[in-house]
């Protein structure tokens, strides 16, 4: 086997099986200088990835585990049919399996003979110069870091559910309802003016859409603000209109 370093080189050993082995989604199969063929079958959906070892030091003797997001379903010794622990058949490979080029692969496999649940070997990342994280070299370079007005536009951010919502703000909504309702009819029996109750329950639409949007940090709900307006408007151009 390559040496800790060799990670890299290892990688380029694996080579994707077409078409994959039957009833699995993916395959790659590595064999190493010594003879030793190594495949690895998996299936996403069903979380479950099957390891097969061809060990050429031993006449081609061939080793087959089943795995299921990190638990070992079962081991089985092909060449007698029986089924005992393959630790340590499997484990001094553990740096082939962890530079399988398969990032959903390694999480199937969960560590399992100690193989590392993150692909090795491949591409470094490159660490971003000062100016591409940091602000503050933006106007010496010319950089925009805004979204232009049309991305913004088609840009959709994506929202919680709306039942997750609802229960977030549905105690403050209801609160402004109560005491819109409570306040326009004390104006009402107070003063008797359709007039003064409809700019009254405008103002209590504005006012109620101003308090979500600084007091409580959200954007206002607009069936809120247009119910206020709304019967607003109506009892101010009744009162109007009456006399």
């Amino acid at each position: 086997m390559a040496s800790f370093q060799d990670y890299s080189l290892l990688r380029r050993w694996w080579k994707p099986e077409f078409p994959p082995a039957k009833g699995y989604t993916k395959s790659y199969q590595a064999k190493t200088p010594d003879g030793d063929i190594l495949q690895a079958d998996f299936h996403f959906h069903d979380r479950k990835i099957r390891l097969t070892l061809e060990v050429a030091g031993e006449n081609g003797r061939i080793y087959v585990s089943t795995i299921r997001d990190g638990s070992i379903l079962k081991e089985t010794d092909l060449t007698t049919g029986r089924s005992y622990p393959l630790y340590s058949r499997f484990a001094p490979f553990r740096d082939l399996l962890s530079s399988l080029p398969d990032k959903d692969a390694l999480q199937i496999l969960g560590g399992a003979y100690g193989v590392s649940p993150e692909p090795l070997g491949g591409p470094e990342r490159r660490t971003p110069k000062p100016w591409e994280i940091s602000t503050k070299y933006d106007h010496i370079f010319g950089i925009d870091r805004n979204p232009r007005s049309w991305k913004r536009f088609f840009q959709r951010e994506k929202k919680e559910p709306l039942w997750t919502r609802i229960k977030r703000r549905i105690w403050g909504d209801l609160q402004d309802y109560s005491l819109g309702l409570v306040s326009a009819l004390g104006i009402w029996y107070a003063y008797m003016d359709f007039y003064l109750l409809g700019f009254s329950l405008a103002v209590f639409g504005l006012l109620f859409g101003g308090l979500d949007w600084i007091l409580r940090k959200r954007d206002p709900l607009f069936s809120k603000v247009v119910i206020f307006l709304g019967s607003g408007s109506y009892f101010y151009y009744y009162g109007f209109t009456r006399f």
